[in-house]
């Protein structure tokens, strides 16, 4: 089990509620893939470095969690797919 840390990007249109089901949604692709100690930490709205789909802005979270690394795969496709999510990087 190694540490991973998510940043990803949620698009700025999606409302309040609609975000806090977006980061369930991403923790339950973590968690259905084996991960533990999943931690995610709001950093808000913030300035996109150059526009992504034409949006200047967007919703940052971090999101920390202890997964095989083999796994990994599986969940990118997932996150690929996820429409509300508009980037994200995986580190360890």
């Amino acid at each position: 089990m190694r540490n991973y840390e998510i940043m990803y990007i949620i698009n700025p249109t999606v409302m309040d509620d609609a975000r806090t089901e977006v980061m369930a949604k991403v923790e339950n692709i973590l968690t259905a893939a084996g991960a533990t100690n999943v931690k995610a930490e709001k950093w808000g709205e913030r300035k996109l470095a150059y526009p992504i789909e034409k949006k200047q802005s967007g919703y940052y979270i971090l999101t920390t969690f202890e997964m095989d690394g083999t796994k990994l795969a599986d969940v990118e496709k997932k996150l690929n797919i996820t429409e509300s999510v508009m980037r994200y990087i995986i580190v360890k």
